[in-house]
């Protein structure tokens, strides 16, 4: 205090020093220099008790105890669930996903029973059933790792859909699955259920068993969605016991080439090679009505004795705004054939065998102006331009579909004097289809399907009067199925 008014009272003899000498002050000039000096003082007072009040809160935090130091800033923090048809749940930074699926398949139809022949319950009236009540889960794990379980509970008992554990680095189109999957068949097999156009796979799913497998696959599928290639080794159905060593090679490839700005082309191959278990060397091909409100089969070829087989299969699909078209055909050699118990050849594997066709056609078109998706090789989720709920009337798909299978065959072999007939019948089937989506995850579907059959096991009982050799004795029948599905 004493140092600051010091040098007050050194600034004031400074101001006055020229003053005085030069002429003695007048009074007015005194008490303007005294002026000055008062507040050059109660600045000067001002800043001491700010240091004053400075010092006192110094010693205050020093004797206080130390305040823990904060937390690290988290990098990231788990978001809130989002919604994709169902919560999921995703920490990014971590790599953390699971998300629950499924769907719900309700199907409801009438199948003829043609001229009323057929002595069976299971024909000329409506009948409704649950095709799928599918549950699951899926997600990533670090490094690139995903993981998807479905179980289908649909008629009083668990099946196994997908379940899978797959491993694909960001950005990398290499893509290792391993677990129970279609094993790389066609375009229509490969495609999830939900998404099809019509309400049933084409007939090669059903008559060639395109079924699951449990297995391993190795692809490249494009980051950019222009091609794939992937190869796979499987065994059996999940469900089988460990004395089933059936087995099965396959691979498939597909590309897929932009047209324009909307437009894209699909083109693929496919080849399957197939062993029979060793203990029940056998093998069966048939199919339902496009339709699995019925378990009768209009064309059969029965249990045959077979070593395996092998199929190849070609696609052609394409995409131009609304419009879609698809195609694809399937072959199929059976490997090792033997007659059946009570030939004069039986259990001898024979030089020939029976061979079988499948193929179908179809276009479509989006009424309300949507693209039908697609992804990766196969079909895809379809986006609603105008949802209900936005006040619009979803989206409406009308489709039409020719699908053709032939499980018939007539061949020779050097040990038998006599063709060989396998009379496992021709369907083909005239398909029209509608399908309304309110909003993306709901769908409705109403098909109607005339039937034509050529021969198979109930020829001869649906056209007994016929002169025709039975594989050529023909008979048609209708069918109208509706289903109503929900996903998540």
């Amino acid at each position: 205090m004493k140092t600051l008014n010091l040098a007050g009272l050194l600034a004031a003899t400074a101001l006055t020093a020229p003053v005085q000498a030069q002429t003695a002050p007048s009074a007015a000039d005194i008490q303007a220099l005294k002026a000055q000096i008062d507040a050059l003082q109660a600045k000067v007072s001002e800043l001491e008790a700010q240091m004053q009040a400075s010092k006192a809160a110094e010693a205050t935090a020093s004797a206080a105890p130390a305040a823990p130091a904060p937390a690290p800033a988290q990098t990231a923090v788990a978001s809130a669930p989002s919604w994709k048809g169902a919560p999921q749940f995703e920490d990014k930074a971590k790599g953390f996903s699971f998300k629950p699926t499924g769907f719900f398949q309700f199907d409801t139809g009438y199948v003829g029973n043609p001229d009323d022949a057929i002595v069976t319950a299971n024909l000329g009236g409506w009948r409704t059933r649950a095709r799928r009540i599918v549950l699951g889960a899926q997600g990533n794990l670090p490094g690139g790792f995903g993981y998807k379980a479905e179980f289908n509970f649909a008629n009083g008992e668990v099946g196994y859909e997908d379940v899978i554990l797959t491993w694909q680095k960001d950005g990398s189109p290499l893509l290792v699955t391993v677990g129970n999957a279609f094993p790389l068949a066609g375009l229509d097999a490969v495609t999830s259920s939900k998404l099809g156009s019509v309400i049933e796979r084409d007939q090669s799913t059903d008559a060639f068993g395109f079924g699951r497998r449990i297995g391993a696959s190795v692809g490249l599928i494009d980051p950019k969605d222009r091609y794939t290639v992937t190869a796979g080794i499987y065994q059996g159905p999940i469900s089988n016991s460990f004395s089933d060593n059936q087995w099965q090679a396959s691979v498939r490839g597909t590309w897929s080439p932009r047209i324009g700005d909307t437009g894209r082309l699909h083109l693929g191959a496919s080849f399957q090679h197939r062993e029979t278990q060793t203990q029940v060397p056998q093998n069966r091909y048939r199919a339902r009505p496009f339709t699995q409100i019925t378990d009768v089969r209009f064309v059969d070829t029965g249990v045959l004795n077979v070593n395996g087989d092998d199929v190849l299969g070609v696609e052609l699909g394409g995409i131009f705004g609304p419009f879609h078209f698809a195609g694809e055909a399937h072959k199929l050699w059976v490997d090792g054939y033997r007659r059946s118990i009570g030939s004069d050849v039986a259990g001898i594997i024979l030089e020939n065998a029976p061979d079988f066709f499948s193929g179908y056609a179809e276009i479509g078109w989006y009424v309300t102006g949507e693209t039908r998706g697609y992804k990766g090789g196969k079909w895809d989720r379809t986006k609603v331009l105008n949802p209900v709920d936005k006040g619009g009337i979803g989206a409406i798909q009308l489709n039409a579909r020719l699908d053709y299978l032939d499980l018939t065959d007539r061949f020779s072999s050097d040990l038998v004097p006599t063709p060989i007939l396998i009379n496992g019948g021709q369907q083909t089937g005239y398909q029209l289809s509608a399908i309304w989506n309110p909003v993306e995850y709901l769908r409705f579907l109403l098909q109607y399907s005339h039937i034509e059959v050529e021969g198979g096991p109930y020829a001869a009982t649906v056209v007994p009067d016929s002169t025709r050799p039975l594989d050529q004795r023909r008979y048609d029948t209708d069918s109208v199925a509706l289903r109503a599905q929900i996903e998540f």
